[in-house]
């Protein structure tokens, strides 16, 4: 069969514009997400000196401030209901085209509603608000430089990089987590602006708020291999963990649904427990960053860790149920962390282990943060820049692996990809695409792919689109109607962008 085989087409243009768009949303993302992550900081010892008084008189005076605070955080949901929750699946329906958020609205909410809900203690944690806050600043932003349609959904992605990497000085993990959960492409015109803004944002945030990593702990020695079989249990019990706490929340969220509560009234609730909790279990308190630290510097009991970790993922679950606008990933760092520690108690009495503690409250961050967001290359790169320790690669890899692999056993779906599907139900928004708006999108075939082995005639897409190249073994081709689809090629599609959604689905399986 004869082909029209042509040299790799590189738009020059367009590239040096994924450049400056990159460094442009690196420091304006940048700047907002490490301003909103100060003033959690700051939120932070506010709260300690709110619960450091004890008596009546002052515990009234609290109740009635955070009923005004949920009354204020409510009336803000209603201004922008895309502001809610941790933000990440909103960013993912901006970038699918299925929504449309107000970035002003949201970054009023978002800033406010998330400083109220961590001064009230709601186990919530920044880096969903962070995301959301370097996507609606991105949006902006494109709409400042007069963007099409196509290179704002590129800046928006960019931005999110920008906020994870700097509420976690992750870069690397800023950017991969945005290509793999909200854009779902790996092509370079999306690559290049993600990374640069990643880089500067995590730049900002050292210059800022100090060089360090995120967490004041690290790995000084490597689990020897002799006990890689501990490594595959804890991903096994980190796994189901991290399936309790999907299962949970997505439990949490209806059972809120079916109480008829108004959203307001639900926030209210939410903070009602959020001041006995501060009274009675200061510890589960805010995101966790505290938390987690105090367990890796001292060798707490068992039951006290157990306790922890019931209280922490309980109210977790509560909290984010309610619609505060506030995220999930630290909590699950923080689960993850006290579980290994747990983890590690039960096992150290039948071995000595004392020096590698550490270790195993990372391992279990990884594990259980893999089984939520179904992200194991994104969660061992996370904890690493996190921690600042790269000598744990190997056993990382096996926790996530296991984890990743139990979660997938039973079925649990991601919990973003969840909170989405909910997000589209419950808000009943429809696309706001443009209907002649158009878009290019990369795939890669794979042997679940619907369409592998068939022609591009016998091929049945869910929609008109149009396959513009095919690159299989390193060269590019433009194929005729009669070239078959082979696993491992990776297609150029144009379609219109209101069909995104579904077209993605049916190449979904690329990203398994």
């Amino acid at each position: 069969m004869k082909k029209d085989f042509i040299k790799k087409p590189t738009n020059n243009n367009m590239i040096l514009r994924m450049v400056v768009d990159g460094i442009v949303i690196g420091i304006f993302s940048g700047l907002f997400s490490v301003l909103y992550r100060y003033i959690i900081s700051k939120t932070d010892i506010l709260r300690n000196y709110i619960y450091s008084f004890k008596d009546i008189k002052h515990i009234a005076l609290w109740v009635v401030l955070f009923i005004i605070m949920a009354i204020i955080m409510g009336l803000l949901l209603k201004l922008e209901p895309l502001s809610g929750g941790s933000g990440i699946p909103q960013i993912r329906a901006e970038v699918l085209e299925r929504t449309s958020m107000d970035e002003n609205k949201t970054l009023i909410s978002k800033f406010i509603g998330g400083s109220f809900a961590n001064i009230a203690g709601l186990s919530l944690g920044r880096e969903g608000p962070s995301i959301q806050i370097g996507g609606a600043v991105a949006k902006k932003v494109a709409k400042v430089l007069k963007r099409d349609n196509i290179e704002t959904k590129y800046m928006i992605t960019a931005g999110a990089s920008a906020g994870l990497s700097a509420a976690f000085n992750a870069p690397i993990a800023g950017t991969l987590f945005s290509l793999e959960e909200i854009h779902k492409s790996f092509s370079h015109f999306v690559m290049i602006p993600c990374i640069i803004a990643s880089v500067i944002a995590n730049y900002i945030s050292f210059l800022i708020l100090g060089q360090e990593s995120a967490f004041s702990f690290s790995v000084e020695t490597s689990l020897p291999v002799k006990y890689i079989y501990l490594v595959i249990i804890l991903g096994i019990v980190s796994g189901l963990i991290g399936v309790l706490f999907n299962k949970g929340l997505i439990m949490s969220q209806k059972l809120y649904k079916k109480s008829g509560l108004s959203q307001t009234k639900r926030l209210i609730f939410a903070m009602l427990v959020a001041i006995f909790v501060g009274y009675k279990f200061s510890f589960a308190t805010g995101g966790g960053h505290g938390l987690v630290e105090q367990v890796a510097e001292n060798l707490f009991d068992v039951k006290f860790l157990l306790v922890v970790l019931i209280i922490k993922l309980v109210y977790t679950w509560i909290s984010y149920g309610s619609g505060a606008q506030g995220g999930i990933f630290l909590p699950v760092l923080v689960l993850g962390g006290v579980t290994g520690a747990i983890f590690f108690k039960s096992v150290n009495p039948f071995m000595d282990i004392n020096e590698y503690y550490i270790n195993f409250i990372i391992l279990g961050m990884a594990g259980i943060l893999t089984a939520v967001v179904r992200a194991p290359i994104m969660s061992i790169l996370l904890v690493t820049e996190m921690t600042g320790s790269f000598n744990h690669l190997i056993s990382l890899t096996f926790v996530s692996v296991v984890a990743f692999f139990i979660a997938e056993t039973l079925r649990n779906p991601p919990i973003y990809e969840s909170l989405f599907d909910g997000i589209m139900k419950n808000l009943n928004i429809k696309s706001v695409s443009d209907e002649s708006g158009y878009g290019i999108y990369e795939y890669i075939i794979s042997n679940l792919t619907p369409c592998v082995g068939k022609t591009l005639e016998q091929a049945d897409f869910p929609h008109h689109l149009i396959i513009a190249s095919i690159e299989r073994d390193g060269i590019e081709f433009v194929p005729n109607s009669k070239e078959k689809l082979l696993s491992g090629d990776k297609v150029v599609v144009i379609s219109k962008s209101k069909y995104h959604y579904n077209i993605e689905e049916y190449f979904k399986s690329e990203n398994m």
